[in-house]
């Protein structure tokens, strides 16, 4: 078969990067779409880089938004178009003909995503994909529940079951190819020193508290802001102290007592607090995708800390205990499965003992104080109901999971 595979932008290589090897393992005749007009900071992907992580697969070069892509993928023998959230790609980034067009010439369509970033799909690209892959049962069965009134007219037309699969993670997948002497080598870890990874909290979206209470600089100088920006109500929290900068202290002083490195992993865009960056070994470049930087970090890893991210499934893949810090997510209050997925409640995506912890900050802080390796270790009954709710599989065969269900269509 010839596959093509969506690669605009440098995040999707993270959930497609194993799938495309796995799809020239298997002999098939790869083309990758790039946009050479890419502008969003980080994301660009350069040509060069597909050339060297994949040479055997073919660049096929679209700009986004504009027609033509069915012609182009019509041309070089294509018979399904594969990427991430594609249903967005294609109402959003393309013209509104493309999709008839692309079905008019053969190519079947495909969408895998990040985590749990399918629940935010649209109901109606069932109508227009010939497939919507989930990680798990419990994802797919979320997506369903939580869109309900958008999927019911939906429902009427088309079997959802026939137009998805369960899978597991294609992103997941790459911690099978990490190497582990070699990260550690690369960021000046010791040979048996164990890790403590910090995911550093985003600073740099739409929730204030994040900035005036956890943010850099002094306390009265954030409080004058607060109040100077509608957010008065916020000035109390702001006097009694940073509770960011005690959870960091509490890692550095874990660590010490320890013998652990750590390490900070953010990006650019994060825009952390001086005392964050200044914390641990900062990896703040994000330019790898296969294997991906956080899950090259996550498999030298001994404990992860973060704030209530789909790291934690990236954690639990790789058999890390991780704390999760609760933090307000109002900014996410309208995101459909919220509680699910950022919730606090036993037995959900941020909260399962003996695999991941939820914690408020100044919770972490005295954990941390007192705390052993023997407080973090990972119970595999938990860890193996995690998985089997959350992540679906624990084989890192998600890739070749795909494949199959993309093969049998075209047999068909």
């Amino acid at each position: 078969m010839t596959l093509a595979f969506v690669c605009i932008r440098r995040g999707a290589l993270k959930v497609m990067g194993a799938l495309i090897s796995e799809a020239l393992k298997r002999g098939h005749t790869v083309v990758l779409v790039w946009d050479a007009d890419e502008r969003k900071p980080g994301e660009r992907v350069e040509r060069a880089e597909l050339e060297a992580a994949w040479p055997d697969a073919r660049i096929a070069v679209h700009a986004r938004g504009r027609p033509g892509l069915a012609d182009l993928l019509a041309r070089d023998g294509a018979q399904a178009l594969i990427g991430a959230s594609l249903h967005v790609l294609l109402t959003a980034f393309a013209p509104a003909s493309e999709m008839g067009a692309l079905r008019a010439a053969g190519i079947r369509l495909y969408s895998v995503d990040y985590a749990f970033e399918t629940l935010t799909s649209d109901p109606e690209g069932y109508r227009d994909l010939d497939g919507t892959f989930y990680m798990s049962a419990y994802q797919r069965e979320l997506h369903w529940r939580v869109l309900a009134d958008r999927f019911a007219p939906v429902r009427r037309d088309v079997d959802l079951a026939a137009r998805s699969a369960v899978v597991g993670s294609t992103m997941l997948d790459q911690l099978a190819r990490v190497d582990r002497d070699a990260v550690r080598s690369a960021h000046g870890i010791a040979p048996g020193q164990r890790v403590v990874l910090l995911m550093s909290l985003k600073m740099a979206v739409p929730e204030p508290w994040r900035r005036l209470v956890w943010g850099g600089g002094p306390r009265i100088a954030r409080a004058a802001r607060a109040l100077a920006t509608g957010h008065g109500a916020l000035v109390p929290e702001v006097l009694r102290g940073n509770g960011y900068r005690a959870l960091v202290a509490a890692l550095r002083a874990f660590c010490r007592r320890q013998g652990a490195a750590l390490v900070v992993k953010s990006r650019e865009k994060n825009r952390d607090p001086a005392f964050v960056r200044a914390a641990g070994r900062l990896v703040e470049r994000d330019d790898d995708f296969l294997p991906y930087t956080s899950a090259q970090l996550m498999a030298v890893a001994d404990l992860c800390v973060h704030f209530q991210s789909g790291a934690v499934l990236e954690a639990v893949a790789a058999a890390v205990p991780s704390i999760s810090v609760r933090v307000p997510q109002s900014h996410l209050a309208d995101y459909p499965g919220f509680r699910e997925s950022f919730g606090a409640e036993p037995g959900t995506l941020q909260r399962w003992d003996g695999v991941v912890w939820s914690m408020a900050a100044e919770e972490t802080a005295d954990f941390l104080a007192r705390a052993t390796w023997d407080d973090l270790r990972v119970d595999p009954g938990a860890r193996a109901a995690y998985v089997e709710r959350f992540l679906g599989f624990d084989d890192a065969g998600a890739s070749g999971r795909v494949l199959d269900v993309i093969e049998a269509a075209a047999r068909r």
